[in-house]
């Protein structure tokens, strides 16, 4: 999003003026993130709130195996980082990798609290936003649990389209829960029918 775009997305979404909306802006710290690079890093004590301006990412965490299990994906819009470990000062359970070069608006604890007296409808957004957000979460657990992998893959697919045409398809495998092999035989089948 360019910054015209941007205080449009405030205005439509968050329901921002457009004083507010340009306050908001101003307030931020603006970061390129490279493809691959990480916006929050699992063990890491999170400090910040992050708006995902441009690009897309990946949320996934490591079990004990070492394996890679992504919770799910985020798109311009979106607020980035981990809810707990901001709040809890804990060590982060889970990482924010860039799918994509992302453009992400950083803000401090002081500087979001400071903008959430400012701006009223701010902190409400914020708050829908990780409700969404956590929702995904959630959907994707209960997923897990009844949904077929053919299921999951047409519930991601009708949902969120979006993800096949700009994350890679190792990362829809991890997302799904299965091997990029499954998936290849998966969507060729799908593709049958």
């Amino acid at each position: 999003m360019h910054a015209e775009q941007l205080k449009k997305f405030l205005v439509d979404n968050a329901r921002l003026s457009d004083e507010a909306a340009d306050l908001f802006i101003s307030k931020g710290q603006v970061k390129s993130i490279k493809k691959k690079d990480f916006v929050v890093q699992e063990g890491k004590i999170v400090l910040f709130k992050a708006f995902l301006q441009a690009g897309c990412v990946r949320v996934f965490y490591t079990d004990q195996n070492l394996k890679e299990n992504t919770l799910y994906f985020g798109f311009e819009g979106a607020w980035l980082g981990d809810i707990e470990s901001y709040h809890l000062n804990k060590p982060s359970r889970v990482s924010i990798q860039a799918i994509e070069h992302c453009e992400v608006i950083f803000y401090t604890k002081n500087t979001f609290n400071d903008l959430s007296q400012q701006i009223k409808p701010l902190e409400r957004w914020y708050e829908f936003s990780a409700v969404k957000m956590y929702s995904k979460m959630f959907d994707k657990l209960i997923e897990s649990k009844i949904r077929t992998v053919e299921d999951k893959y047409l519930y991601l697919l009708n949902e969120q389209p979006e993800v096949f045409q700009r994350v890679p398809l190792q990362y829809i495998a991890a997302y799904l829960e299965i091997a990029p092999q499954s998936l290849s035989r998966l969507r060729r089948r799908l593709l049958k029918k």
